[in-house]
This record gives structure tokens, C-alpha cells and sequence, in this order.
């Protein structure tokens, strides 16, 4: 698969992106051109607003207006980043899924996105933001990857409750139970009235995870050292801060909670056709078919 992409990259995909490269260096004015100015309102609100302003009253009020002038200056440059970079993978996309076989790429509202909380890999939320999507299969293994953020609306305030990619595979086989997979807290709190926190053998994994289940035994025969080390793989290779993991119904889901931007493409900054943002997005997605062969391999929980 990395050969056939270096080949369609250089052969293909490269020559293709020149076109680009004049639209690319326009928007980079652009943004550089608001985004600059933004910041320069910014910084007089800071110094003539709140650092000489003999009002504390006003400060307060004068330095929220200098955060929301600074945000908006780095919200005109990523609007501008996504929006080109939107329009060039709607062009490439096609060529670049090609390479991994049986794959496609939407950036439409996912369907079917209450599995993840009926299975209790992410909290309740109220609205959802999605950027790259894919479907794909692999030796028999359907698969889909979400990048996406939940938010939890709660009056006039907003929080975000996941932010990341979340890969749910189809494992061809029904668990009986839900075993959820969370980072370790202090308290055990259980995400659902019927998952019981379950201790397990290994005290270097009791240390980093808390494991909830409403079946024990089904639980510690899919959580094994190898489980585990193979997940911390998929961790390492997003970058991820933290990592929530589970089976439920016939599919493992993994939420990989991240701030970084993933799959992107067409920084500003670097010619369109940039070859290491193509390879990092494409060792991006390798990660996950290894993930697959990685749970085909081990028989020890039939995967």
C-alpha cells in the first residue's frame, strides 16, 4: 500500500496539485492579511484597554474583547485553511482511497452516531461537528473512521465532551455483554447503572485504565496484555492525549481523544503539494488497517 501511494502521489497527485499552487499563495495573503489585522486590533485593545486603563470594571470587560479578537484572528486563518483545504480533497480523494483498496471519504453527517453513547464510549451531547469520514473494508473487516466533536450544550455554555477520531470496527461476532475501556480516575465512577467496575490481574494496566462491565468473564477474555499493547500502538500513532475503548453489540469502538487536526492537508504555509502532509495523512489510515490485521491475528479472543 505505501509504494502504490508514493507512485499515485508522484505520478499523479503531485503534478495535479501545481494547478493549485497560485490559489494557495492568494489565500495566504488573505488570511495573513485579516488574521494580521485582527491581531494588531487585539493587541491595541490589550495595551490602551486594560494595560493603561485606570477602570478595573473595564479591564475585565476590555481583556474578554481581546481573548474573542484573538480567537477570531486564529478562526479567519483555519476558515480559510479548511476551506481550501475542502475544495482540493474534494479533487484528490478519490485517487487517494484507491491505494488502501476498498475505501471511500465523505465529509457528511454521519449516520448512525448513537452507537457511541448507547455503547458508553463517549458522555451524552447535544450537537456534533464532523470533518473526514471514511468507510472502509479490509480482509472481511468492515470499518469506518470518524473524526469528529460532541459538544454538551448546557444553557448559554458550551463543552465539548469528545474531540478526536473514533474508529468502530465490525468484528463479525456478537459480544454478550458491554465492557467499556476508560482512563483511570480516582473515584471508579461508572458510566451506566448496570456496568460494575472490574478489577483485572494486571497492575500496570489497573494503573492507566478503569474497566466497567456487565459481564466479568466476557470482560477479562477480551482484555489481554496484547489487547492492550496493540491499542497503545493506535495511541502513540494518532497522538492521541487519551484513549476509551468498546464492545458492544457486534462492533469495537475506540475513541482516540485528540486536539490535533487529523488527515489535514494544504497548510498555507508549504507548497500544495507538500509530500510529507500526504504521507502522514496516509500513515494516519495505515494505522487502523494494522490495528485489523493486528485483531485478526490474535486467536487467543477470536479476532
Amino acid at each position: 500500500m505505501r509504494r502504490e501511494f508514493q507512485e499515485v502521489f508522484f505520478n499523479k497527485l503531485s503534478p495535479a496539485l501545481k494547478q493549485f499552487e497560485g490559489e494557495r499563495k492568494l489565500k495566504l495573503v488573505l488570511a495573513c492579511i485579516l488574521s494580521g489585522l485582527l491581531s494588531v486590533f487585539a493587541l491595541f485593545l490589550l495595551i490602551f484597554g486594560v494595560l493603561w486603563a485606570p477602570d478595573t470594571n473595564d479591564k475585565a470587560e476590555t481583556l474578554k474583547s481581546v481573548v474573542f479578537v484573538f480567537a477570531l484572528a486564529w478562526g479567519v486563518w483555519y476558515c480559510i485553511k479548511k476551506n481550501f483545504e475542502g475544495k482540493i480533497k474534494k479533487k484528490i480523494m478519490g485517487s487517494v482511497c484507491k491505494c488502501f483498496g476498498n475505501i471511500e471519504w465523505s465529509e457528511c453527517l454521519y449516520q448512525g452516531r448513537e452507537i457511541f453513547t448507547i455503547a458508553h464510549l463517549i458522555p451524552s451531547y447535544t450537537s456534533s461537528d464532523y470533518d473526514d469520514i471514511f468507510y472502509g473494508k479490509y480482509k472481511d473487516v468492515n470499518y469506518e473512521i470518524i473524526e469528529a466533536e460532541f459538544m454538551r450544550r448546557s444553557g448559554k455554555y458550551s463543552t465539548t465532551v469528545f474531540n478526536g477520531v473514533i474508529v468502530k470496527l465490525d468484528m463479525n461476532k456478537s459480544f454478550k455483554g458491554n465492557t467499556v475501556i476508560y482512563p483511570n480516575s480516582l473515584m471508579h465512577s461508572s458510566p451506566a447503572t448496570g456496568l460494575v467496575h472490574t478489577e483485572l490481574e494486571d497492575t500496570v494496566f489497573e494503573k492507566k485504565y478503569d474497566v466497567f462491565t456487565d459481564d466479568e468473564v466476557e470482560a477479562r477474555y477480551l482484555i489481554t496484555p496484547s489487547f492492550m499493547e496493540r491499542l497503545n500502538k493506535m495511541k502513540i500513532a494518532f497522538s492521541a492525549d487519551k484513549v476509551s475503548c468498546a464492545f458492544w453489540d457486534k462492533y469495537l469502538l475506540v475513541a482516540l481523544h485528540t486536539r490535533k487536526d487529523l488527515f489535514s492537508l494544504c497548510s498555507l504555509l508549504k507548497p500544495v503539494n507538500d509530500g510529507k502532509q500526504f504521507f502522514t495523512m496516509f500513515e494516519e489510515i495505515l494505522s487502523i488497517i494494522k490495528l485489523i490485521d493486528y485483531f485478526k491475528l490474535d486467536e487467543k479472543i477470536g479476532l
